[in-house]
């Protein structure tokens, strides 16, 4: 195994995570999240819960087999490692994206025409800080 991810897990009340762990067969992940909940997950997202039948199976080798094959190709490795992630996940990024940009803009338009010394340009790093001790 490699040490990256490959499959993009997400809920809209997901908090932050605190553990994740494997369980002994390295079917599911369990997970638990800042909300006090445990949660359950497939370990192979794509791989179905239950009993399947033998053309799955044979589909499922047979797709392994080829990614085995011919897995010195670039193309198949960018393929192989790519995963989608969810479009409300994409578009919530890109429109925070946009929002920062916009606000950035705002700021150096504001810094730009006004008087100059009567507005100063506030670091990002020092908007971050929450409160400063002495």
């Amino acid at each position: 195994r490699s040490g990256t991810a490959r499959d993009v897990y997400h809920l809209k009340r997901m908090q932050r995570i605190w553990c994740v762990n494997y369980t002994q067969d390295n079917d599911y992940i369990l997970s638990g999240s800042d909300d006090s909940n445990i949660r359950i997950w497939k370990a192979q997202a794509s791989k179905s819960i239950g009993q399947s039948t033998t053309r799955e199976e044979t589909a499922v080798r047979y797709r392994q087999t080829l990614i085995k094959k011919y897995s010195n190709m670039p193309e198949i490795q960018r393929i192989h490692k790519s995963r989608k992630v969810p479009k409300l996940i994409k578009k919530q990024t890109a429109l925070a994206q946009i929002q920062k940009e916009k606000v950035k803009r705002k700021e150096s338009n504001v810094v730009k025409h006004s008087k100059p010394g009567s507005v100063q340009f506030k670091s990002e790093r020092k908007s971050v800080v929450v409160k400063q001790v002495d």
